[in-house]
C-alpha cells in the first residue's frame, strides 16, 4: 500500500455519541477540529546521579478537543447534549449527567475522496481517531457583519485511540482505573452533508432587549457573542491513577456581548435610564433574545427562526461608548447570567432550533 501524501478537510467527518451509543451522530458544517494531549511528568531524582532515574506520571493526561462549525438548525447542539427548548435550560441534560460525557470520532476517508460523497466508509475503508470520555468545557456563538454565525465548542477527554477501520471498541475508559472499554462497540454511519440550511446569514439576525437606556430598535448591530465556560473539577482518590469523576464547577456563568453603531439615545417609551437607577435597583435583570432566522427566498428578513438564543436573568456589567473623528459613534454592552438548575426557567441560557 502506497504512503499517503496528506490529509485535507475533504476526507474528514466528525461524529459524536454517548459512551453507550454504537452509532454516533455526525456534526455538520464543521470548519475546524483540533485535538491534542499533554503528559505531565514528575522527575524522580536522588543523590549520586545527575539525571533523573525516572519520569513518572502523577496526573492523568487530558485530551483537548476544539471544534468550530457554522450555526445551522440546532441539530449539532442536540447531538452534543444541549437541550433545545424555550422552557428548559440548554444545559439541563448536561447538568443532570444524562448527556454530559460523549465519545468523539474523526473519520478519515482514503486520499482524494470526499467523506460525505464517496461513502467509502460503508465498505470498511478509512481510519478513525477516537476521543473517549469527553465533557464540554465551553460553548460560544459569534456573529458579525460580513461573517457567517460560527459556533466554537471545547471539550476535554480521557483517552485518544487510533483505528485502521470505521468500527471497533469505543474509545472510552473506566474513569476510576483507566481500563479501556472492551465491550461497547461503535460503527461510523454513512456520512452526509446534512439536511439543514447551507448557512445562516448575518442579515437575518435580530436582537430583542429593553431597559438599557438606548433605543435598541435603532441600533445597527455589528456583532454579538454568547459564551459560557463549563469548568471541570477532577476528583481523585488514593489507589487510582485517574480522577474517578470530573464534576462541573459551579456557578456556571453565561456572558453576552453586543457591539452596535448607536442611533437614538433613550428608550422609545421615554423611560430614563441612568447609572444611579441601576445602582439603586440592583436587582433589575434583562432578557436578551438573539434570533437567527432561516434564509429567505427573497430580499428582506425572514420571520421564521432557525435558531434562537435567550439569556434570561442577565445583569448589565459594562456599557461603553466610543466616538472619534471619522468613525461612527458605537456602544458595547456586556451582560452576564448564571446557569440555573435543570428546572429553573428564569435564569440562564435557553436555545431553540429548527430541528
Amino acid at each position: 500500500m502506497s504512503n499517503r501524501k496528506r490529509v485535507i478537510y475533504q476526507s474528514e467527518a466528525l461524529f459524536v455519541g454517548g459512551t453507550g451509543i454504537s452509532e454516533p451522530k455526525q456534526l455538520n458544517r464543521v470548519q475546524s477540529a483540533n485535538y491534542s494531549f499533554d503528559i505531565t511528568r514528575q522527575d524522580v531524582n536522588q543523590y549520586g546521579q545527575l539525571a533523573a532515574i525516572d519520569r513518572i506520571i502523577l496526573e492523568q493526561p487530558t485530551v483537548s478537543l476544539d471544534i468550530s462549525y457554522y450555526a445551522n438548525s440546532g441539530e449539532n447542539e442536540a447531538n452534543l447534549g444541549f437541550t433545545l427548548s424555550s422552557t428548559k435550560s440548554a444545559l439541563a441534560d448536561i447538568l443532570s449527567g444524562g448527556k454530559d460525557i460523549n465519545n468523539y470520532y474523526i473519520l478519515i476517508s482514503p486520499e482524494g475522496t470526499d467523506a460525505n460523497i464517496d461513502k467509502v466508509q460503508a465498505t470498511g475503508e478509512g481510519n478513525v481517531i477516537g476521543i473517549g470520555n469527553a465533557g464540554l468545557t465551553s460553548y460560544s456563538i459569534e456573529a458579525s457583519v460580513g461573517d457567517l454565525p460560527t459556533v466554537t465548542v471545547n471539550a476535554e477527554g480521557l483517552n485518544m485511540k487510533f483505528y485502521n477501520k470505521a468500527t471497533g471498541f469505543s474509545p472510552h475508559v473506566n474513569p476510576e482505573d483507566g481500563i479501556e472499554n472492551s465491550t461497547k462497540t461503535f460503527a461510523i454511519p454513512t456520512p452526509n452533508s446534512g439536511a439543514g440550511f447551507s448557512a445562516l446569514r448575518p442579515g437575518d439576525i435580530q436582537l430583542s432587549i429593553t431597559g438599557v437606556g438606548i433605543s435598541v430598535s435603532d441600533l445597527k448591530i455589528q456583532n454579538f457573542s454568547v459564551s459560557t465556560d463549563i469548568g471541570r473539577d477532577p476528583i481523585q482518590k488514593l489507589g487510582s491513577r485517574y480522577a474517578f469523576t470530573r464534576e462541573i464547577t459551579f456557578p456556571v456563568v453565561v456572558t453576552a456581548s453586543v457591539e452596535a453603531i448607536l442611533g437614538n439615545v433613550g428608550e422609545a417609551s421615554n423611560n430614563v435610564q441612568s447609572l444611579s437607577n441601576i445602582i439603586c435597583d440592583d436587582s433589575k435583570a434583562y432578557d436578551l433574545t438573539f434570533t437567527l432566522n432561516r434564509p429567505g427566498a427573497s430580499c428582506g428578513t425572514s420571520n421564521t427562526q432557525a435558531m434562537k438564543y435567550t439569556l434570561k436573568g442577565a445583569k448589565l456589567d459594562t456599557q461603553e461608548f466610543s466616538s472619534a473623528i471619522g468613525d461612527n459613534k458605537s456602544v458595547t454592552m456586556t451582560f452576564s447570567s448564571q446557569i440555573g438548575g435543570p428546572t429553573d426557567t428564569t435564569r440562564g441560557l435557553f436555545i431553540e432550533g429548527a430541528v
